[in-house]
């Protein structure tokens, strides 16, 4: 069975507003899951690795810096 409902997005966002915070969490949940346009499962998996994936500290950034300056001392020698 489907339904299909013409909601204005403002009363869309009313009715979100009195959400609970649980029926929140589960509402975000579902549209994250659902990518809004078609996408392929490739786009999807790459999509999800770089919101999601791992993130370098500053502290880490200015480490590898450092040590691609050496390099490039080092070469140029």
């Amino acid at each position: 069975m489907e339904v299909k409902l013409n909601i204005p997005f403002e009363q869309l966002l009313r009715a979100l507003s009195q959400l609970t915070p649980m029926q929140r969490r589960k509402a975000k949940a579902v549209l994250e899951r659902k990518p809004a346009g078609k996408t392929s499962e490739g786009e999807e998996c790459l999509a999800e690795l770089l919101l999601h994936g791992p993130v370098f500290s500053k502290e880490q950034l200015r480490r590898m810096e450092e040590t691609r300056k050496a390099f490039a001392a080092w070469q140029d020698r």
